[in-house]
């Protein structure tokens, strides 16, 4: 059997299609099993200790701290929401 070149150019493309879809499947599956709980686990420990750390604040806050400590617990609290890190040399 001989191929002519464009069959021979549609067979070689269809392969290198089959051999993308295969990677993209295997990617995918690895994503989805192995790598997707990874991070899940990992966003909820990260949200559960921000969680806590609000309410050690909160408590602290309620059980009559001085008001400057109220105060730089809010500034920390509008820190985590804003989502910029705390910096050593921040003027007060």
């Amino acid at each position: 059997m001989v191929l002519s070149p464009f069959h021979l150019i549609l067979l070689m493309v269809g392969c290198a299609l089959l051999s993308s879809l295969v990677t993209v499947v295997v990617i995918a599956l690895a994503v989805k099993f192995r790598y997707g709980p990874r991070l899940e686990r990992h966003i909820d420990r990260r949200l559960d200790e921000g969680a806590d750390q609000l309410t050690q604040r909160f408590v602290a806050m309620l059980t009559g701290k001085s008001r400057d400590v109220i105060r730089e617990r809010a500034r920390d609290l509008a820190r985590l929401v804003g989502g910029r890190r705390r910096e050593d040399d921040d003027p007060r």
